[in-house]
């Protein structure tokens, strides 16, 4: 679901970034982002890589910004999806930029304020695309329940 468009489009539109990201409750964005000059061609969108993904980044991103092992460790249980999680990618077509995000998040003033300053998007045209799938979800340990969500 398409939410809006925040900016129109200007001549700088090729200082935003690409990303693949986690957002934490704090506000604190965990992120793999790079320009579009070195993004990877995806059928007409622009995207940080086409190999590289919340489930094979997770523990990548822990180690970078989690510094504290204990806490780490407790994070890394629950699972990529137990912290909000998206991208950021760049439509060829429509010459915009999409934060693709779950519905809590497109809809959250401060995030979008954060995502768009984070990521060089103001000035810029940007949309905000809701997908189901990066809904938020924690792991329980019960595999039965866990495997229902994560497969």
């Amino acid at each position: 679901m398409l939410i809006t468009t925040e900016n129109t489009l200007t001549e700088g539109y090729k200082e935003g970034l690409v990303a693949i990201w986690w957002y934490t409750d704090d506000g604190i964005f965990w992120e793999f982002s790079k320009s579009l000059d070195d993004a990877e061609d995806d059928h007409g969108y622009l995207q940080y890589s086409l190999t590289k993904n919340h489930m094979n980044l997770w523990k990548t991103a822990l180690e970078k910004f989690v510094t504290e092992v204990h806490e780490r460790n407790n994070i890394y249980r629950k699972g990529y999806k137990s912290v909000e999680r998206g991208r950021v990618i760049f439509n060829l077509r429509t010459q915009c930029y999409e934060v693709i995000c779950s519905d809590k998040l497109a809809n959250d003033t401060t995030f979008r304020t954060n995502c768009m300053k984070q990521f060089n998007l103001t000035g810029n045209r940007v949309d905000f695309v809701t997908l189901p799938h990066y809904a938020k979800i924690e792991l329980t340990g019960n595999p039965a329940v866990d495997n229902l969500y994560y497969d």
